[in-house]
């Protein structure tokens, strides 16, 4: 099969996607990779992967989960919460009275 302008074109206006904020998420001069995909001989699907944007980071461990034994060794509920009363200027309750 050979592409065509015309689908040249849709690949092109496809591209032209923009984030949440309006702005182009892939932009000229991206490392592109260009691969096929599909599950049975009639489709193929054309995956265009963006390696300008990785390394991607992987999430970060949970620090209170112990993945062995599959559960949580603190509840850092409380942690947040002094954290987060604290950033917002509020009183502890131990300070009021």
């Amino acid at each position: 099969m050979k592409l065509t302008k015309e689908i040249i074109d849709q690949i092109q206006e496809a591209m032209e996607h923009t984030n949440l904020k309006g702005q182009i998420n892939w932009k000229d001069g991206d490392d592109i990779e260009v691969q096929i995909a599909g599950t049975f001989a009639k489709d193929k699907f054309i995956v265009l992967k963006n390696v300008s944007k990785n390394p991607f980071e992987n999430a970060q461990p949970h620090p209170y989960f112990d993945y062995e034994k599959k559960m949580f060794t603190k509840d850092g509920r409380e942690e947040y919460m002094k954290t987060f009363i604290e950033s917002k200027g509020i009183p502890a309750p131990e300070d009021i009275g």
